[in-house]
């Protein structure tokens, strides 16, 4: 089974989220963005650059050992 790991890194956080679909982690990734510029009252696109959101997915096998999100062979 495979599973998505969404980030963002800001200056001052990390956010992750997790999901068995690739376009779900993304989701739950920006939603987690957006509540986060809201609870600190920042202009509603603060993470947009141009029209990239800047989230970031890898793709890991569950079970399987990985280095620096590589897999361990």
């Amino acid at each position: 089974m495979k599973i998505y790991r969404a980030y963002y890194d800001s200056r001052n956080f990390s956010f992750e989220a997790y999901s068995k679909v690739e376009a779900s982690a993304r989701y739950h990734c920006k939603q987690a963005l957006i509540r986060h510029g809201q609870q600190y009252d920042l202009e509603p696109d603060w993470f947009m650059f141009d029209d990239v959101d800047g989230i970031e997915c890898d793709e890991y096998d569950m079970d399987y050992p990985y280095r620096d999100r590589s897999k361990v062979k």
